[in-house]
């Protein structure tokens, strides 16, 4: 049984990992990569962001994440800005545009996802733990084989 879940959960990394070549429109005229939305989701969740926090976040460099800013500004997707408090940070927001695609990726993923909470509604706490623990140790085993 544990050498199976070992081998879906790979598998299933292997699927993800192959959708990062995909784009999507978001209910705009512009090709989005999976990388791009999900920054567009961090961006959108919280409100005037600077690429170090986005970095953290991402568990990436800030050079990784001035690479994906420049695409998204160059789709008209967001807005950098400076920061009022600190001239010496750029912040990110999202554009009208941006919020269209945030909006249809939330919309995408409750009617895709609804399954998923539907099960971890009806688990216990205990359970819900156990799961929590396994996603923790395999973000930690997955650094180790980057």
């Amino acid at each position: 049984m544990k050498d199976t879940l070992i081998e879906q959960f790979m598998c299933l990394v292997e699927k993800i990992a192959a959708t990062s070549k995909c784009s999507y429109h978001f209910e705009t005229d512009t090709d989005i990569y999976r990388r791009e939305i999900h920054a567009i989701k961090l961006i959108g969740d919280h409100s005037s962001l600077h690429v170090s926090e986005i970095a953290r976040k991402f568990g990436v460099t800030k050079g990784a994440v001035s690479q994906i800013l420049k695409k998204l500004e160059k789709k008209g997707l967001i807005q950098k800005f400076r920061d009022e408090e600190n001239n010496t940070r750029m912040l990110v927001r999202l554009t009208e545009k941006g919020q269209t695609a945030y909006d249809a990726h939330e919309k995408y993923h409750r009617q895709y996802d609804s399954e998923i909470y539907d099960f971890l509604d009806k688990i216990s706490p205990s359970e819900l733990k156990i799961i929590n623990e396994f996603v923790e140790m395999i973000d930690k085993m997955w650094d180790k084989h980057l």
